[in-house]
């Protein structure tokens, strides 16, 4: 099982946290879904939505391209990111305490399937995160993994 270092600045030393490539996947393909629909693509939302879609799959194991730097870097992208992590938090909050692996399984990932059970309130963590670091109030150095949303408890 493999983890990615996910970081919202451009730099080499930024300040992110690494997430199990599972969690990140799950939460790459449940956030695409909740990108806003544009009305005609090409758009930064379609592009944005194409990448996650593709990085969720299940090719990467070490190293899933969230892009999520390239994604914030305009005040556009940072408002599309945001709207579509509300929208799932939103969601999350209405779904069961688990999402079973018949549910998981459905979402057409490729490099393997779920067999457990994904308790709800790790992808509200990874959600958490996702905001706290685009607030700049999450995120340590790349030799930490002191904080993993969707793994702590």
């Amino acid at each position: 099982m493999g983890t990615t270092f996910v970081h919202a600045k451009p730099h080499a030393d930024a300040p992110g946290f690494w997430m199990r490539d599972s969690i990140l996947e799950l939460w790459l393909r449940l956030l695409a879904l909740h990108i806003e629909d544009p009305a005609a693509p090409p758009t930064l939302a379609t592009s944005i939505r194409d990448r996650w879609l593709l990085a969720s799959r299940g090719y990467f194991n070490g190293c899933v391209p969230h892009r999520l730097d390239e994604a914030v870097a305009t005040p556009e992208g940072e408002a599309i990111i945001r709207a579509a992590i509300h929208s799932l938090l939103k969601s999350l909050a209405k779904a069961p305490v688990d999402l079973g692996p018949e549910v998981l399984n459905l979402m057409g990932f490729n490099g393997g399937e779920f067999v457990g059970r994904m308790e709800t309130w790790r992808l509200v963590e990874v959600g958490q995160a996702f905001l706290g670091l685009l607030d700049g109030t999450v995120g340590e150095s790349a030799s930490s993994t002191a904080f993993m949303p969707g793994s702590s408890r």
